[in-house]
């Protein structure tokens, strides 16, 4: 691999620990509509549009159940959420990272299937430095991941070629999206595991592995982005 001149971040899940929070919501609305949940129905939603989700939850619950009442009741548990604890807290090595790449010249840029007003408030909340070359938003691009119309918008913001940059994600969503725009790809796992789940209730259909798209994308996979830093320090130097 060449000298990479621009690292593509995606948001959720890998900058902030916004999947905790996610997850929490899911289990709050779980409870309050009696449906199954385990740890893969998250994984294999996540990083999606909010219409891929509303389409992902039929799919694994079946149309006969009120999935898009359940979905209404997670937006607004994390809503609340946010709204009480009014942190997405960094992940670790967060910042240690970008100040790797910034001292290797790379450009940065994030490119997040959130609204840009969320980024924003995220940034805020998490009072980021403002070090990123590129910002593009869900709300920017007609169409979501796994699509790969959002990180090739950052590598043309960037006036950077896919070959020459790489993407950072979390999500089976994010990685099928870097796959498809030719971009390679590194995926760190946003462990959830430890959280509980729900084995009663309205049952799932169809179960899905956590990271079966990392190896369908012949993607490096590591555990934070702390062994993300060490990758660069040992490579893009």
């Amino acid at each position: 691999m060449d000298k990479i001149k621009l690292v593509i971040f995606d948001m959720d899940g890998l900058m902030f620990e916004t999947g905790r929070l996610a997850y929490r919501a899911y289990l709050k609305a779980a409870e309050e509509f009696d449906f199954e949940l385990i740890h893969s129905v998250y994984y294999y939603l996540t990083g999606k549009t909010e219409m891929d989700i509303r389409r992902g939850m039929e799919e694994l619950y079946g149309n006969k159940v009120p999935t898009n009442q359940w979905r209404d009741a997670i937006n607004h548990h994390k809503e609340v959420i946010l709204s009480e604890e009014k942190r997405v807290f960094k992940k670790p090595g967060l910042l240690d990272l970008l100040h790797i790449l910034k001292n290797q010249n790379c450009l940065v840029a994030v490119a997040s299937s959130s609204p840009y007003e969320k980024i924003k408030f995220y940034f805020e909340l998490e009072q980021m430095p403002n070090c990123f070359d590129v910002i593009v938003s869900g709300d920017q691009v007609k169409n979501g991941k796994p699509n790969p119309e959002i990180f090739l918008s950052a590598c043309r913001q960037a006036n950077v070629s896919p070959e020459e940059a790489i993407v950072l994600e979390d999500s089976m969503a994010g990685i099928k999206a870097a796959k498809y725009a030719k971009i390679p790809a590194f995926l760190i796992e946003d462990d959830l595991t430890d959280l509980p789940v729900k084995n009663s209730g309205k049952h799932l259909l169809l179960k899905y592995p956590k990271v079966q798209a990392a190896k369908d994308a012949e993607t490096k996979t590591f555990s934070d982005l702390n062994e993300v830093r060490d990758w660069f320090i040992n490579h893009n130097s």
